[in-house]
Formats: C-alpha cells, structure tokens, sequence
C-alpha cells in the first residue's frame, strides 16, 4: 500500500516537477524584434519623443503612462544613468502569462536593467521597468 501512495505521489508531481524545466514562453515576437522595441523605446525617450516611446504600448499601458509620466521617468533615468548607448543582453522568463524580458542595457553612467513585459503570444508593451544602482539612490 505504501508504494502506491509513492508512485501515485510521484505522478501527481511529476508533471509540477517537469513544468520548472520547460523554456519559458515568448511573446508573438523574435528577440531580435524585442531587441528592436526596446532600443526604439529607450533612443525615443533620450530625443523626448513620447509618441515614439509609446508606438508599441497596450491600451492599458498607454492609459497608465500619460506624457507627464514620460517626463518623470526620463528625467530620472537621464540624471541617474545618463543617455542610452545599447542594449545588450536578452533573458525571458514567464509570469502569470506575460513574457518578461530582461534587458542588460549600458548608458553613459552606468548599466541599467530594462525590463518589458508581454503577453505570451503577444505583441504590445504590457510592463515597462527600470533598475539600476544610481535610479534606486535618487528615487529613496
């Protein structure tokens, strides 16, 4: 009786197990074409070009990011990190069915981690978010 409650244990959380180990889902788009959003976004926020930061936002994103938003973030990214150079590195993970893009980017004064959000199988700007050592000292 006992190695059936093990073999059924197992079973049940075999596929829980198995499902960590799969590559995480992408969006409706290639790296390159994240890779491509990304920098247009960033070198549109550099010229102050809110129509062009937003080109790729969802309704909602664009609902909760209006111009003077825009400003605020660029004046802290543009004081804290400087002016955007490239974008370098790419990682995706999944959470809750959004791709979540990682992006390793240098600017002038430092690397910056961008992060874009998409739905899986999607292919507008769900989540936009900044980190970096200099933004998290001016935002305290």
């Amino acid at each position: 009786m006992l190695k059936i409650k093990w073999i059924l244990t197992l079973l049940i959380a075999l596929p829980v197990l198995l499902s960590g180990c799969s590559p995480a889902e992408p969006a409706a788009l290639s790296d390159e074409e994240i890779m491509t959003f990304a920098s247009n976004l960033l070198v549109s926020m550099d010229e102050n070009n809110y129509a062009g930061f937003i080109t790729d936002f969802s309704e909602e994103m664009l609902a909760a990011f209006p111009e003077s938003e825009f400003a605020n973030l660029r004046e802290l990214v543009q004081d804290a990190s400087g002016s955007f150079v490239s974008a370098d590195e790419l990682e995706l993970t999944n959470n809750q069915g959004y791709a979540v893009y990682r992006i390793r980017c240098s600017y002038t004064l430092e690397d910056v981690m961008v992060t874009l959000v998409l739905k899986v199988d999607g292919t507008q700007v769900e989540g936009l978010f900044f980190d970096s050592t200099n933004m998290r000292a001016a935002s305290k």
